[in-house]
């Protein structure tokens, strides 16, 4: 019973070190993450339609300000509810503030691939300007993501 307890205790004890801006990461992370797949899960249907009649289907539209919508909305009210909860926002310490110029460094390359890939796209028959559409919104999603992953691996080293 003693060995539940102290495993507990580490627990609590690891959760009580991740700083403020490490915690506002990792569910940054995670509402990102989270409308990415969704925006996945509801794109995917309509690339059929797309790619047989080279046309944006209908709803696409919708589903891609949604989905920002979403992420930009989730952002706002997570800070809010940090900041809140935090009382004050602490200033990031040096080794965090190096893990997201880090970070930066590695989102900006997955960034340029995804916005290159887009711009490639135009130029290949067999896509569409919904395959254009898709690799452009995901290569933004993506280097977000790999920012905030980054930026997490970074500081915890």
């Amino acid at each position: 019973m003693s060995q539940v307890q102290e495993t507990i205790n580490q627990s609590e004890n690891a959760l009580s070190t991740i700083s403020f801006q490490q915690k506002s990461t990792a569910l940054s992370l995670i509402i990102t993450g989270s409308a990415t797949a969704y925006y996945i899960a509801n794109m995917w249907p309509m690339r059929p339609i797309a790619l047989a009649n080279d046309i944006i289907p209908q709803g696409y539209g919708s589903l891609l300000l949604t989905t920002l919508a979403l992420i930009i909305v989730a952002e706002v009210i997570l800070q809010i509810v940090l900041v809140i909860g935090a009382g004050s926002a602490p200033a990031a310490l040096a080794h965090e503030k190096q893990a997201a110029l880090k970070a930066r460094r590695n989102a900006y390359g997955v960034l340029a691939f995804g916005a290159l890939a887009a711009i490639g796209s135009v130029f290949l028959e067999e896509l569409t300007p919904f395959c254009t559409a898709n690799l452009a919104f995901l290569g933004l999603a993506f280097a977000e993501i790999v920012k905030f992953g980054s930026q997490l691996f970074y500081a915890r080293r």
